[in-house]
């Protein structure tokens, strides 16, 4: 296989078979406190070993989530022992993923006058692996300085970029939509461009549906945001759209925008062969989609690559669950009400 051994196959789907299942997400649902959480999330094979060292009784919910995504990073920095030849490039384009959160995170912080909350919350293992001084970003005095350190990264060498930032370092403002549109739309012509490059054949084509389905539903939930809170037109909204997509045209995805019931949206996207759980919310809803599509792929791709991607994408829903779990027990929610808030 192009893309590395049996062996990165092999692992990959013994890594998605340590999952949280819905029988934990049920129980962790009824737990009530944060530390009852670690305390749950210790004894299952996914984070029995992230967890081994933790405290539950002193353990905050900003801790827990840090232990949490230094978990997952391990997942993907333990695929370094892989022959995978000529595409070491793909395993780059995780780390680059946690980068780029780290960028808009670290822009917010500027816009929002938080960085040093930003910093003192900045996981560590990122800091270590970043090719970005994510610090100096956080840390700049205001947008305009920003603008000119986010020049200097890798991240941000594109035409629309650069103009975004060279007008940003003039003006002092930057729309992080249209920034954070900007950076995951380079991120994926970079991942595609890779794909056509180093992959072949059926392999090659299951990749690229594997990364445009993806885009699909991102793109939905970003031009329905901006439909609803925005106030921007709906060429402007457009232009916030990732231009790639595998089933969803601009104006497909325009319409649904229009629609206020998310089981409308969800009866139309089945149609079109996206098929989702829940219906609690438009982000619920193409994170369901996103989730059957991700389950299939690790069950029946037998393309290391295609799986590994697949995996990389179900471990980030995974750490949103249990965000969003961890929140509904801080502040007391009911049970069914955090289950319905999960991706399952």
């Amino acid at each position: 296989m192009a893309f590395a051994s049996n062996a990165v196959l092999a692992k990959s789907r013994a890594v998605y078979g340590r999952r949280l299942t819905k029988e934990d997400y049920m129980r962790l649902s009824s737990m009530k406190t944060v530390a009852d959480v670690c305390e749950y999330l210790k004894k299952t094979p996914r984070y029995e070993r992230s967890l081994s060292d933790a405290n539950p009784r002193t353990m905050h919910r900003g801790r827990l989530e840090e232990l949490l995504k230094r978990a997952v990073y391990d997942v993907f920095e333990s695929f370094h022992i892989f022959d995978y030849s000529n595409c070491k490039s793909y395993f780059k384009f995780i780390v680059a993923r946690l980068e780029i959160e780290q960028i808009i995170s670290a822009v917010s912080a500027v816009l929002s006058k938080s960085s040093d909350f930003y910093i003192a919350t900045l996981p560590t293992f990122i800091t270590k692996n970043s090719r970005v001084d994510l610090p100096s970003i956080a840390s700049a005095e205001n947008i305009a300085n920003a603008a000119e350190i986010l020049k200097k990264t890798p991240y941000c060498t594109g035409k629309k970029l650069k103009e975004m930032l060279s007008e940003a370092a003039l003006t002092g403002f930057l729309s992080i939509p249209d920034f954070e549109s900007a950076l995951y739309s380079e991120y994926y012509l970079r991942l595609l461009r890779s794909i056509e490059s180093e992959f072949h054949g059926r392999e090659k084509k299951e990749f690229k549906t594997a990364v445009l389905k993806t885009i699909d539903m991102e793109n939905v939930v970003t031009f329905c945001r901006m439909a609803r809170f925005s106030g921007q037109t709906s060429k402007e909204n457009r232009a916030s759209l990732i231009p790639f997509k595998y089933r969803l045209s601009a104006d497909e995805i325009e319409e649904l925008s229009k629609e206020k019931s998310v089981e409308k949206i969800a009866l139309y996207l089945e149609k079109k062969g996206c098929h989702g759980t829940n219906t609690e919310t438009i982000e619920l809803l193409t994170e369901s989609i996103s989730f059957k599509n991700l389950e299939k792929t690790i069950r029946l791709s037998q393309s290391p690559a295609v799986v590994y991607f697949a995996l990389t994408q179900s471990l980030s829903i995974e750490l949103k669950n249990i965000k969003t779990l961890t929140e509904g027990v801080r502040y007391g929610l009911n049970g069914g009400d955090i289950l319905k808030m999960l991706v399952l």
